[in-house]
């Protein structure tokens, strides 16, 4: 969906004899809104249809969840850093919140998986915020880093191997905040992760009923991402080289591919190993983007967070805040406020989660943290945080947020991390903290 790729052998017609070995290779058509959208052409060894049995598999949290039957209307933290959860990236993936567009989801595994996943309900939007690894897929391998997103179209057979041991991330070193360097007023969080191979993966899910992928306002008529876009196409990393079957790896028969629709799981078991590929080319295969690659646009005065707008969905998207110069306005004893304005957001809610760095507007937030601020609620800066950010030149703030049109509902997991007293927090004072003029 970012633009075309080729990998291995592929013929020069399509829907023509490919043979390998003397094999006649099966070809599959993976299309998108049937068959007038993007597309890729693959060749399988073994059919894809090979298989010979189905179960059904319940992964309580994840398949089926549960939705918190009451959801008073108040401003939300929800404090992932307090999940538990074990086994592999199904097993320890647990639904936050959703709505009819998008579902929002942690996970945190503690094992490896010889299993795949297809996602049938949506396409999937994974934020790397600890780990390094590879996604392997029947396009082939896709290597990610630390604070990485991972685009994986719906339908996509895929598994994720995380690195036992941590592979520090040249970005994260050198742009993420993480040297204790403070920006504007607010309070530091998160900091640099130490090298150990007993640090434990976690990722941020988004997925994406209907579809997500760039905004259609980055790209020219041509279908190429503009020169004005907060990013180019050279930040987009593909899969890198096939995936070859390994026993260790991938154990032996049967092989077991888990398919989810309409928030149900099924198992199909193969007697092949059936992501064997000899060749593709097309528009669709997953994508890997560093956040630290987002180009921040900045003004005199303060943006709305329109312009840090990444991703976008059906009725949401997803944005990044990254370490950026801030406003810069100063002229006649005038100055511009860094910090943001309260805003009553009449349509949207709006999710943050908490990355790295100084987090200008919030107290009481840590790395790992997610606050829900409902559409019908104003929000803004915490009390302090407004007069003190004047001043300040830069931010070190990293964070993902999600915009929805629709709201957004809490499941019973989430709603057990929540951190009960955040609605108070804006007229609660901390001990000894005087009235701030201007302060919300």
């Amino acid at each position: 969906m970012i633009q075309y790729m080729r990998l291995g052998k592929v013929p020069p017609k399509q829907h023509v004899t490919f043979y390998d070995e003397g094999k006649l290779l099966m070809e599959q058509c993976f299309t998108r809104e049937g068959f007038e959208g993007p597309y890729s052409i693959l060749y399988f060894r073994q059919p894809p249809t090979d298989e010979n049995a189905v179960e059904i598999l319940s992964i309580p949290g994840f398949c089926p969840f549960e939705q918190l039957a009451e959801q008073p209307l108040y401003r939300r933290h929800i404090k992932t850093q307090n999940m538990k959860a074990s086994g592999d990236f199904l097993d320890a993936r647990r639904v936050l919140m959703l709505n009819s567009d998008v579902q929002m989801c942690m996970v945190k595994p503690t094992e490896q998986s010889t299993r795949f996943f297809v996602n049938g309900d949506g396409d999937e939007l994974y934020f790397i915020y600890k780990g390094t690894g590879r996604i392997e897929s029947m396009f082939g391998v896709t290597p990610f880093r630390e604070r990485d997103y991972v685009l994986i179209p719906r339908g996509t057979p895929y598994r994720i191997a995380w690195d036992d041991g941590r592979v520090g991330s040249a970005h994260q070193a050198g742009e993420s905040g993480s040297s204790g360097s403070i920006g504007a007023a607010g309070r530091k969080v998160g900091g640099a992760h130490p090298t150990s191979n007993s640090v434990s993966p976690e990722y941020l899910v988004f997925e994406g009923r209907g579809w997500i992928d760039i905004p259609k306002e980055y790209r020219n008529r041509n279908g190429q991402i503009t020169d004005y876009a907060p990013f180019c196409n050279r930040d987009f990393r593909g899969p890198e080289k096939l995936l070859e079957y390994s026993e260790k790896s991938h154990g032996k028969a049967p092989f077991k591919l888990v398919v989810k629709r309409d928030d149900k799981l099924t198992v199909h078991l193969f007697k092949h190993f059936p992501h064997d590929v000899a060749g593709w080319d097309g528009s669709v295969y997953p994508v890997a983007f560093n956040i630290h690659d987002y180009q921040p646009k900045t003004a005199s005065v303060h943006l709305p967070p329109t312009i840090h707008i990444t991703f976008a969905g059906n009725e949401f998207v997803v944005c990044s805040f990254v370490p950026r110069k801030v406003d810069y306005y100063d002229k006649d004893g005038i100055k511009a406020i860094p910090c943001p304005y309260g805003h009553a957001s009449v349509h949207m809610d709006e999710i943050l989660f908490y990355v790295d760095g100084n987090f200008t507007s919030r107290k009481g937030i840590d790395s790992d943290s997610i606050s829900l601020h409902p559409a019908g609620i104003p929000h803004g800066p915490h009390p302090g945080t407004y007069e003190k950010s004047i001043g300040h030149d830069r931010t070190s703030e990293l964070a993902v947020m999600c915009d929805t049109y629709k709201q957004l509902k809490l499941t019973k997991f989430a709603h057990e991390l929540e951190d009960k007293d955040y609605h108070l927090t804006w007229v609660s004072k901390e001990a000894g903290e005087a009235d701030t003029p201007g302060a919300r």
